[in-house]
């Protein structure tokens, strides 16, 4: 069921972001984001109802998270499209490591609560909460100080999109830095999605661990995006981008093929001690690394295409998910886990290294 879920909530990035991020461009940023918080936020509270009297069924959460993603899916170019707005280009470094800061304390408290919080009010309250934390987040954007921006005028109907939307294309097309970034990013999604589908079934059938190593290596992860977020900013200052950029990637996929290695230790208490530092090298290169990509995406395009160029980004990078699956699901007739990070691995950092002699990434 969750595998099925997780498909759902895939298809609207994949259909509707490019269409979403023509749709941002005659809308004000602001009013998308705090609508889509807002019906976020219905359809939860909708589905903890359903849950608590009794009436919620499998079927319900295949259209309650198709919904939901897609109003995920309008959200993200409006949020992007509207960072010009609200933050100078030359202040993104900071405002995104800020922003990656705090989204991962957030995360650290809510993993440490979760279990309380669905232990005193059960599942269906821990969904109000869910809820009501997409209300406020609504509220919080409406009372966000934007620009004056610029809206197109004329009305948006089917040959004004195609238009928009092609000319979005030729755009990332033309460019030959955000043409890289995006190819990178579908790929470097494809490499992780052995990590993202097998994790558990690492610890279970390669660690022979239970569900506390499970939250060890998320914790960990998490604490690494905390602080490589955090210190972005600095770092960024003593290296020259393509190098940080490197080296983030090369880390990244030292520390993803090193987990094949990690069955290898016989002593629990070192083996702990392993998966947590991987799982910190893992969360942190990984941090640096997406705002690099972030920061340079924002940077690099001009304002008026930012939600266009957003929306096929994602868009790319969400339709490699299911050949990646599909890839790596073949592979597991005949490799193990372990040997799946290995490869995955070795080859994420080949593809990091080979950016040296991509002369298009120089630019980052």
């Amino acid at each position: 069921l969750m595998a099925l879920i997780f498909g759902v909530n895939a298809i609207p990035t994949i259909l509707f972001q490019p269409i979403a991020g023509v749709f941002v461009d005659y809308k004000k940023k602001k009013n998308v984001v705090v609508l889509c918080n807002l019906g976020r936020a219905t359809v939860v509270t909708i589905t903890a109802l359903m849950f608590i009297f009794g009436i919620l069924k499998p079927y319900h959460l295949f259209i309650f998270t198709f919904i939901n993603s897609t109003f995920e899916s309008f959200e993200g170019p409006a949020a992007i499209a509207a960072y010009p707005l609200i933050i100078e280009k030359e202040k993104f470094a900071y405002a995104r490591a800020v922003q990656s800061t705090l989204s991962r304390i957030v995360e650290l408290v809510g993993l440490a609560v979760a279990a309380g919080i669905i232990a005193v009010i059960g599942i269906g309250g821990g969904m109000i909460v869910n809820a009501v934390s997409f209300f406020l987040c609504g509220i919080f954007m409406a009372m966000v100080r934007y620009k004056e921006e610029i809206l197109k005028k004329q009305q948006l109907n089917m040959k004004g999109y195609l238009g928009d939307l092609k000319d979005g294309f030729i755009y990332l097309k033309t460019s030959k830095i955000l043409m890289s970034i995006t190819i990178f990013a579908a790929l470097i999604n494809l490499f992780m999605i052995p990590f993202n589908t097998l994790g558990v079934a690492y610890v279970n059938e390669e660690l022979l661990k239970g569900p506390e190593v499970v939250a060890m290596i998320s914790f960990s992860l998490t604490s690494g995006m905390l602080i490589g977020g955090a210190i972005y900013p600095k770092i960024a200052e003593k290296f020259k981008g393509i190098n940080l950029f490197i080296i983030s990637g090369v880390i990244l996929g030292t520390a993803y093929l090193s987990l094949a290695f990690v069955p290898m230790i016989g002593v629990d208490l070192v083996l702990y001690g392993t998966i947590i530092l991987v799982g910190f090298l893992f969360g942190a290169s990984a941090s640096i690394f997406m705002m690099i990509v972030n920061i340079t995406f924002m940077q690099k395009t001009e304002q008026q295409y930012l939600g266009r160029a957003a929306g096929i980004l994602n868009s790319l990078c969400m339709a490699a998910t299911p050949v990646g699956s599909l890839v790596v699901g073949s592979l597991c007739v005949f490799l193990s886990t372990a040997q799946l990070f290995l490869i995955f691995g070795i080859g994420m950092v080949v593809l990091f290294l080979c950016q040296r002699y991509n002369k298009s990434m120089q630019e980052i």
